[in-house]
């Protein structure tokens, strides 16, 4: 038979350390989200992209659609690998099928639904932003986006979660 040996911390610093280099492992293996932009002006796409990514030096796997059917057809194709799309940033005002028509359709299909939005556009008009939550999305951001205004709609996602470090900052897929 053997003797086994439990350390209990007395002072609670090192259980905090303990639970700190723990935590930190778990967020070493989780994946980079898959997030997904949406718009059809090149500029906002590159404004977001450089305030969103480069400014706040975010971590993560950033995918492009210039329009909803093109968003469309990258959302079923990562379903399709597995490797889904975590958080969709969503332009409202797009030709075609805009923001509003592109979450309806997300919403009717099953294996799209739970795909997170954060409505991310130019428009400042309440109504906009309470037909986006009567339509499901998580957040609404209104153009320039940030991170310090993107934290907390992503404290309500529960399949991501924001490693932020000195250095960097890493948005993580938790399921």
């Amino acid at each position: 038979m053997g003797i086994s040996t439990k350390l209990v911390a007395t002072d609670g610093k090192a259980a905090s350390a303990e639970h700190q280099r723990a935590a930190a492992d778990e967020e070493e293996i989780l994946p980079l989200a898959n997030v997904l932009i949406v718009d059809d002006l090149e500029s906002d796409i590159e404004l977001t992209r450089i305030l969103l990514i480069e400014r706040s030096k975010l971590k993560c796997n950033l995918i492009v659609a210039h329009d909803a059917d093109e968003a469309l057809r990258i959302l079923q194709a990562a379903e399709e690998s597995g490797d889904g799309i975590d958080l969709m940033l969503l332009d409202i005002n797009m030709p075609g099928m805009d923001g509003f028509e592109l979450i309806e359709t997300l919403r009717r299909q099953r294996s799209l639904r739970h795909v997170a939005v954060v409505m991310c556009t130019g428009s400042a008009y309440a109504k906009d932003e309470q037909r986006a939550a009567l339509l499901g999305a998580m957040g609404y951001l209104v153009k320039p986006p940030s991170l310090e205004k993107l934290k907390p709609m992503l404290n309500h996602i529960v399949t991501l979660r924001l490693d932020q470090r000195p250095q960097s900052n890493r948005l993580l897929r938790v399921s």
